[in-house]
């Protein structure tokens, strides 16, 4: 197999689940400031650990969870503009089911609404983000009939004015909606997807967009980066030496999730076990491991895994959020709440989500 690490821009074409109907509007419980930390390879070899800058707080905030059966929890002054149910969809299951599960939400940058995006390719946008297609507005067929998707839709990040929105997928297609231009996948790169005669190291798990919506970056669950249109290449995984999934110095757990800094400038990655990278001019804020937790095994693990992270606006800190709908925040990310605070039990338990938690934003 190949391993791609670009240094240049080519030009080609990221976390919840809610009760239906539920809305939530303030955080009832605190969150925590990590007083140790670890480095962004802290676990992945050993070497010594910095302490990160001191949290710090910031203006009132909030942020939206979503659920794989499109519930929505909102926080802080995160609003509750809708979601699959108010459609009078009915989740994974009952008589109007999704077609396929949620598999990420992004807010509009202007505020006020948010667009959920399907395994399938299907956009549900609610409030003011407005609707500039889907897979089936291409003449694709979701996960099935006549003309599937190659693979499921795993992102969607939107332009800086939210009149777009790219779309991607496992097999690392990329998909351009509204003003969102394409500026390559990691086709253009002559790999083939998920098999084939070049196939990826790894399946791709998320997209975050260039501030100024001239590109985009693509990340693997290896820890491999794929940079298109303006995007800077700022180092991947392998850049600290790891070996991905395999090898002689695997990491701890698969990355699952891509966030850019306010300026373009450096962007960090995270894994399933709350590990963070941080690359360019991305600060590093803390993990779980800076709160006593050990990964996703050990002495003190996580209750469920990582599924995603989100910075503040001035990159100052970042949220992220459990499968569980546990939230971690870190730097100047205030904590307004998590599934927890309104006596919801995780994935198990007397009163357990009605599906995990798949995507989180801010």
């Amino acid at each position: 197999m190949l391993k791609w690490i670009r240094k240049n821009p080519v030009v080609m074409g990221v976390g919840t689940l809610a009760i239906a109907g539920l809305v939530v509007t303030a955080a009832t419980s605190g969150g925590f400031s990590p007083t140790s930390s670890f480095s962004s390879n802290c676990g992945y070899g050993g070497t010594a650990c910095p302490t990160p800058p001191p949290a710090t707080t910031t203006p009132a905030s909030g942020y939206h969870l979503v659920g794989a059966d499109g519930g929505i929890f909102n926080f802080g002054n995160a609003g509750f503009y809708g979601n699959t149910y108010t459609l009078g969809l009915t989740g994974l299951t009952g008589s109007h089911p999704l077609n396929g599960p949620i598999a990420g939400v992004a807010e509009n940058p202007n505020g006020g609404g948010y667009w959920m995006v399907g395994a399938d390719g299907g956009v549900f946008n609610f409030g003011n983000a407005g609707f500039y297609g889907s897979t089936y507005s291409l003449g694709l067929t979701g996960l099935t009939g006549s003309h599937p998707l190659g693979s499921p839709v795993v992102g969607i990040a939107p332009t800086p004015d939210g009149k777009g929105y790219w779309l991607v997928t496992k097999a690392g297609f990329v998909y351009a909606f509204g003003d969102a231009k394409f500026y390559g996948d990691t086709f253009s790169y002559g790999l083939t997807g998920l098999s084939g005669s070049h196939p990826l190291n790894a399946p791709i798990v998320g997209i975050a967009a260039a501030p100024s919506g001239t590109g985009y970056w693509l990340v693997a669950a290896d820890g491999g980066v794929f940079n298109f249109g303006s995007t800077g290449f700022h180092g991947t995984t392998y850049s600290l030496g790891l070996t991905g999934l395999t090898g002689s110095h695997p990491l701890n757990a698969p990355i699952v999730g891509i966030a850019s800094t306010e300026s373009g400038n450096g962007y960090w990655l995270v894994a399933a076990d709350g590990g963070i990278f941080n690359f360019g001019n991305a600060g590093f804020d803390g993990s779980t491991y800076s709160y006593g937790l050990t990964g996703l095994t050990g002495s003190h693990p996580l209750n469920a895994p990582i599924v995603g992270i989100v910075p503040t606006a001035n990159s100052g800190g970042y949220w992220m959020v459990g499968k569980d709908g546990g939230i971690f925040n870190f730097g100047n990310a205030g904590f307004y709440g998590s599934t927890y605070s309104y006596g919801l039990t995780g994935l198990t338990g007397s009163h357990p989500l009605s599906a995990p938690i798949v995507g989180f934003a801010d």
